[in-house]
C-alpha cells in the first residue's frame, strides 16, 4: 500500500531513513567538493541520518592533498575513500561507494551538483507517494564560468529534455531511466538487481535497464538538482560523444534485459528508441556525406522532394518555437535566446562526425571514458576536422545551386554553415 502526500509530509525527521550520498571524483578541485559538502550541510534532512561517501580515483598524492584541504561541515558525516583497484570508471566508483554505504536510500551526485534545501526530502516524498524504487531529480543547468551562449543553450535544452524524456514519459506511463547525477534509489532495489557494472560506461542507463527488467518503478520528480553544463566546445564534445557511446553500449549489451522485462510492448519499444536518441544525428551526417559526393556526379537533386523538405522545416520550426518559449520563461531575452539556439544547434551539428564514430566505438570490446572537463576552454584539434567537413559541404552546396538543384543545395548550405560557424566561434573561445 502506497503513502499519500500528507503521510509523507508528516514524516518525523527522526524517522527518516538513513541516506547515503555517493560522490565519485577524479581530478576535481578540492574547493568544488567542499562546495558540495557545504551545500549538503544545509539541506532539510536529519544529519544523523545522512552520510556522504566520496570515492576518489585520484593518485595517492592528490588524494592526501584533498583530505587536507576539505573540511567536513559540522554535523555532516563525510567518509573519503580512494580506490586502490580501479575497476572501470564512474560505474566502478559508484559500485565501490555502494559497498561502503549503510543507508536505506542511495543518492548519486556529481561533485559539481548543488541541491535546494528541500530537494532531497521532496524526492523522498515523491518516492513514498508513488511507490517508486528510484526517483530522478529535475536538472537545472548552471555555469561557474559565466553564462556563455552555449551554456544558456544547454540549460534550455536540459529543461526541454527533462520535460519530455523524463517527466513527460513518466506521465505517459513509459519507462524512465535514471540520471547519473540526482537519482535516489532504494538500496533494496539495487541489491536485487546488483550494483553498477564497472564494465559499462553509462552508469545510469545501464542500471536502469536492469531495474526495468526486474519490474522496478523509476519515477521522475520536480525536485531540483543544479548541474554544471559545458560552456565551451571541448567540454560539449567530450560530454556528447561519451553519452552517444554510452547509450548504444547499453542498447547492445542490455537489449535482452529490456526485451524480456515485465514492461508492455509499447514501453519496450519506447525504451529502445530512447537509447537510439543519438542515431538520427549520425544518420544525418552520413546522409550529408552521401549527398555531397552525389553532387559531383551531376545526376540531379537527390532531395528533390518538396514535401520532405517541408516536413523537415516544420519539425525544425516546432523545436525552435519550444526552445525560445522555454528560454523566455527562464528569463532569457529573445535575441539572446535566438543566439543560444543557433550556437547549440551549430555545435551539435558540427560534432556529429565524432558522435557517429562514438556510436560505432560502442560496439567495440574496449571503450575509453573521458571526464567532461570543467573550467576554461581547452584547445582541441577537432576544429580542423570540423572545418574540413564544413568546406566539403559548402562546396557541394554551391555545386548543386549552380546546377539549379535548390533543395539539396539549400539544405547543404544550411548544414555546412554550422561547421564553419563552430570553427569561427571556437577561435573566439580560446582567445
Amino acid at each position: 500500500m502506497g503513502y499519500n502526500r500528507i503521510d509523507a509530509i508528516n514524516v518525523n525527521p527522526k524517522d527518516l531513513p538513513l541516506l547515503s550520498i555517493i560522490v565519485p571524483t577524479k581530478g576535481e578541485r578540492p574547493e568544488l567538493i567542499q562546495g558540495l559538502l557545504d551545500n549538503l550541510a544545509e539541506v532539510d534532512w536529519n544529519k544523523s541520518r545522512m552520510e556522504v561517501i566520496i570515492v576518489s580515483d585520484d593518485s595517492p598524492e592528490y588524494f592526501e592533498e584533498m583530505k587536507e584541504k576539505i573540511v567536513p561541515p559540522q554535523g555532516l558525516e563525510v567518509r573519503m575513500y580512494r580506490r586502490e583497484k580501479k575497476l572501470g570508471f564512474k560505474s566502478g566508483a559508484l559500485a565501490y561507494g555502494f559497498e561502503k554505504s549503510r543507508g536505506d536510500l542511495i543518492l548519486t551526485l556529481d561533485v559539481d551538483a548543488r541541491v535546494k534545501k528541500d530537494s532531497i526530502k521532496k524526492a523522498y516524498f515523491h518516492m513514498l507517494q508513488f511507490g517508486c524504487d528510484a526517483v530522478t531529480m529535475k536538472w537545472i543547468g548552471y555555469s561557474h564560468n559565466g553564462y556563455s551562449l552555449l551554456a544558456k543553450g544547454i540549460m534550455v535544452s536540459t529543461i526541454i529534455a527533462d520535460n519530455s524524456i523524463l517527466r513527460g514519459r513518466d506521465r505517459a506511463n513509459l519507462k524512465v531511466f535514471p540520471v547519473g547525477c540526482g537519482t535516489m534509489f532504494k538500496k533494496s532495489a539495487i541489491e536485487e538487481v546488483g550494483p553498477w557494472d564497472y564494465n559499462m560506461i553509462q552508469d545510469d542507463l545501464e542500471i536502469g535497464a536492469r531495474l526495468i527488467n526486474h519490474g522496478k518503478r523509476i519515477c521522475s520528480s520536480d525536485s531540483i538538482v543544479f548541474v554544471e553544463v559545458p560552456d565551451n566546445l571541448l567540454a560539449f564534445y567530450i560530454q556528447q560523444t561519451r553519452w552517444a557511446m554510452g547509450s548504444i553500449e547499453v542498447l547492445t549489451r542490455r537489449f535482452k534485459q529490456i526485451i524480456t522485462s515485465k514492461a508492455n510492448i509499447l514501453q519496450k519499444i519506447d525504451a529502445l528508441l530512447f537509447l537510439l536518441q543519438y542515431v538520427p544525428i549520425a544518420l544525418t551526417f552520413i546522409a550529408a556525406l552521401l549527398i555531397s559526393v552525389y553532387s559531383f556526379l551531376d545526376k540531379g537533386d537527390p532531395l528533390n522532394s518538396i514535401p520532405l523538405f517541408t516536413l523537415w522545416a516544420i519539425a525544425l520550426g516546432i523545436y525552435a518555437y519550444n526552445f525560445i518559449k522555454v528560454a523566455r520563461d527562464s528569463g532569457i531575452k529573445l535575441i539572446e535566446a535566438l543566439r543560444s539556439l543557433g550556437k547549440i544547434s551549430a555545435y551539435t551539428v558540427s560534432i556529429s562526425p565524432f558522435i557517429t564514430l562514438s556510436i560505432f566505438s560502442a560496439l567495440k570490446k574496449s571503450r575509453n571514458y573521458i571526464i567532461t572537463p570543467k573550467g576554461k576552454a581547452g584547445k582541441t584539434k577537432i576544429v580542423y576536422i570540423i572545418l574540413a567537413f564544413g568546406l566539403l559541404f559548402l562546396f557541394a552546396s554551391i555545386n548543386y545551386l549552380l546546377h539549379q538543384e535548390f533543395i539539396s543545395g539549400l539544405w547543404l548550405l544550411y548544414y555546412s554553415l554550422a561547421y564553419i560557424f563552430t570553427f569561427s566561434s571556437y577561435k573566439q573561445e580560446i582567445k
